[in-house]
């Protein structure tokens, strides 16, 4: 039963067999030839398996023999374009390689330079205390007419300059001198702490924090607490002052000396702006003063002068008149004077009397508006004065070193500054008391017209 299912099934999956089988079936029977199948079929599965391992075996050598063929053909591919190009064509592109060479030689050498100007900047500006760069005068002294090889022999200084920073950071000592805030010297140990550094005396009775000297000569510290930079010094924790402007603050402060430092530096023309500045502080604080004193009086006052009038009391009406503290008093004085003429008499004598009034009461003004127009133009005389100074030091000394031409500048930009502060307040101080001038002016007015109407009302009774 199991042979005869065998057999089925053999000749399920191979029908072939049949063939084969089908002209021995007299001398061969089915298990022999179901044998013999099996044993090709193990031949088979093994010539296979022997295949598939020269195939893995060969593969990377023929993929790479691959590779290179494929390479070697993208190149011969370019060389047959290149080929193909015109005259005009090859011309371009050989003058496109020659513009990307002189770009990489002009990098080499910017970058070369830049490594050099760092070296220098560094070992000019190192601050006090901070280990030197260690850089060998001859790589800086190095030229070579190849950028690329002056590159290559540059580049230890950005070697150098990466250890130097990481010894900052961690912090260094060495053994100098440095001056106290009284120019005294001192010698003792240098403590560079990132870009901050301290001083202590070798006898520990003087340290501080340093910031470099201007002129060149040795580090200047202001004075701290000693025993904080010892103990910063033994490797301990402290607290010190921290001055991250590197002492630009402290001569930031030494430059700002104040409103006299400014004027010391404003030059000639300062003087008379100053003396414009007082005189218009003198006459508006005497205008001020004036018209503080003034009382402005009311229609009551104009009704108690007409009332003294009607009952034929002038005396009175008169000593009502000149007892008010403001300048319509004496206008009302006067027109009381006349009041018995007709009452377009007393009004002419109304209108002479306010030009009277406006006059005093504009005294003084016209000064105060000179003094506001002319600050400014001798702030504008002193900056063309100062300008010229700096012109002609630059004929001079050149434009490379700005220090010399700090005074005329100085002088041109402090002359209107000073202007325009005593311009400003000189318009607005004008603006006020002329509007208060016209007020007096107009009260005035306004009570004599009362007292004109009120003398009409009279008349017409």
């Amino acid at each position: 039963m199991n042979n005869l299912f065998c057999n089925s099934a053999l000749l399920r999956v191979c029908p072939w067999l049949i063939l084969c089988i089908s002209p021995l079936a007299a001398q061969t029977t089915v298990p022999e030839a179901l044998t013999k199948a099996k044993s090709d079929l193990t031949t088979a599965l093994s010539s296979l398996e022997k295949t598939r391992t020269q195939i893995a075996t060969e593969k990377p050598s023929l993929s790479a023999e691959f590779e290179k063929t494929e390479l070697e053909l993208r190149e011969k591919r370019r060389l047959v374009r290149i080929a193909r190009l015109s005259k005009d064509d090859r011309a371009q592109e050989l003058r496109q390689l020659q513009t990307d060479a002189n770009t990489r030689r002009q990098d080499a050498t910017y970058l070369a330079s830049l490594l050099k100007d760092h070296a220098l900047k560094t070992s000019t500006l190192a601050i006090p205390g901070s280990s030197p760069l260690g850089i060998s005068p001859e790589i800086l002294a190095a030229e070579t007419t190849v950028p690329a090889e002056s590159l290559t022999t540059r580049l230890p200084i950005l070697d150098s300059a990466i250890t130097q920073m990481e010894g900052l950071l961690g912090g260094s000592t060495t053994p100098g001198q440095a001056a106290d805030p009284e120019g005294n010297i001192h010698t003792g140990t240098l403590a560079a702490l990132g870009p901050v550094s301290y001083f202590l005396s070798d006898d520990k009775s003087k340290g501080g924090d340093i910031f470099s000297s201007k002129s060149g000569g040795p580090p200047r510290f202001t004075s701290i607490p000693t025993t904080e930079i010892a103990t910063l010094l033994a490797g301990n924790e402290a607290t010190l002052p921290l001055d991250p402007t590197g002492g630009d603050a402290r001569a930031m402060d030494e430059i700002d000396g104040g409103p006299m430092d400014l004027i010391r530096k404003g030059g000639l023309w300062i003087w008379p702006i100053i003396f414009l500045a007082v005189l218009s502080l003198v006459f508006g604080l005497i205008k001020l003063v004036q018209f503080a004193r003034l009382r402005e009086p009311t229609e009551a006052w104009v009704n108690a002068i007409l009332a003294a009038l009607r009952t034929g009391d002038r005396e009175r009406a008169s000593q009502l008149a000149q007892g008010q503290a403001h300048p319509a008093g004496p206008v009302m004085g006067r027109l009381v004077a006349v009041s018995e003429d007709s009452a377009d008499l007393v009004e002419e004598t109304l209108y002479e009397q306010l030009m009277g009034v406006q006059a005093k009461a504009g005294t003084l003004l016209p000064v105060i508006a000179i003094t506001a127009a002319t600050a400014p133009l001798l702030g504008l005389l002193g900056t063309v004065s100062g300008m010229i100074s700096t012109f002609n030091l630059i004929t001079l000394f050149g434009s490379g070193d700005p220090k010399p031409l700090a005074g005329g500048i100085s002088e041109a930009l402090i002359t209107t500054l000073f202007g325009l502060v005593v311009a400003i307040p000189a318009l607005v101080l004008h603006a006020f008391l002329s509007r208060r001038a016209q007020g007096i002016t107009q009260t005035t007015e306004r009570l004599g017209l009362s007292f004109v109407n009120g003398l009409r009302t009279k008349h017409e009774a």
